[in-house]
């Protein structure tokens, strides 16, 4: 039996939102988008929680295809879960399971003390990511503003 979807709305905010607007190759997206999610209250220990981003890239890339990826790191320090949001309009290479540049990015930071709710975390970004109206909807986006509407989290 299916895991039930998550209500995405706690883990996200307009802050946590980032838009590459120059070429950008995939280590300094994830820089990036790791300093972003270190902003967050989930995230306790910065350095431990950009160490386990890319260790967990180098043992597989976590670029899903379709122009997606989904890097996460799910750590004792972490406390509960976040999600930071990169879009690149002009798209990064990314070692992606088709071998298409990425445009979204949804950075996962997670506790490990939570392994269903981490489960269900990422089955429901995952679903989101597979419709394609919401990964249009994000691809097209110009603002934080524009990237909650598509994932239907507007206040």
């Amino acid at each position: 039996m299916p895991l039930p979807l998550l209500d995405l709305k706690p883990y996200i905010n307009a802050g946590r939102i980032i838009f590459f607007n120059d070429a950008i190759d995939k280590r300094e997206a994830l820089e990036q988008l790791a300093a972003r999610a270190a902003e967050d209250e989930a995230v306790t220990d910065t350095e431990a929680f950009r160490q386990a981003i890319f260790e967990r890239e180098e043992v597989s890339s976590t670029g899903i295809g379709k122009g997606v990826a989904v890097p996460h790191a799910k750590i004792e320090t972490n406390k509960g879960f976040g999600i930071t949001i990169g879009i690149s309009k002009s798209g990064i290479e990314y070692d992606a399971s088709d071998a298409q540049p990425v445009h979204v990015l949804f950075m996962i930071a997670a506790t490990d003390q939570e392994r269903k709710a981490y489960l269900q975390l990422l089955a429901t970004v995952a679903n989101l990511l597979k419709q394609p109206d919401i990964y249009e909807g994000l691809c097209n986006a110009a603002s934080a503003d524009d990237v909650l509407s598509a994932l239907n989290l507007s206040a």
